[in-house]
């Protein structure tokens, strides 16, 4: 009996002792996980100054839980913001999008937050230019089945609108 609660506090004592697996990630791991997601928002941004709703929208997830909150304060599911995205584009003859700063925050290996600050500037068909300068995003992505995805998003910012013909 006193053998067998000797083997025990033993084996107590040296699984205690074993470092155990570590959720941190390691420089290398962080580099690459950044990359991936500056890809999918590289990607994003050459749909979006392409015109290109249905293909911007890929790397966002489809998901009930899915939101975004805008600057004015609306809120949508995805599929609203698909729809806006879509619609607002037949009135859009370009945009350019200008990126200052890109701050990760990771929570896990599948969870970021990718804090976004940059210019946008918009040319509607009316000839009216809308610029938002600085304009923050903060995008919440979840890699899901390997590939990074927008499960949250949220904007801030200030839209100037400069009417066609004046300067």
């Amino acid at each position: 009996m006193k053998a067998n609660i000797f083997v025990a506090a033993l084996l107590l004592f040296i699984l205690g002792c074993t470092p155990q697996q570590s959720d941190q990630l390691t420089q290398q791991q962080k580099d690459q996980i950044k990359n991936e997601i500056k890809a999918v928002g590289d990607s994003t941004i050459a749909k979006w100054e392409g015109l290109d709703a249905e293909g911007g929208v890929q790397h966002y997830s489809d998901s009930p839980d899915w939101v975004m909150l805008r600057a004015d304060g609306s809120r949508f599911d995805f599929q609203t913001f698909k729809k806006a995205w879509i619609d607002g584009n037949k009135s859009v003859t370009a945009i350019k999008w200008t990126t200052f700063r890109q701050d990760f925050i990771f929570i896990t290996k599948d969870i970021v937050i990718c804090a976004w600050v940059g210019k946008d500037e918009t040319i509607l068909k009316s000839g009216d230019k809308v610029t938002y300068d600085p304009h923050a995003y903060t995008l919440i992505f979840k890699n899901i089945a390997g590939q990074w995805k927008a499960i949250y998003s949220h904007d801030s910012g200030i839209a100037v609108t400069q009417k066609a013909g004046k300067k």
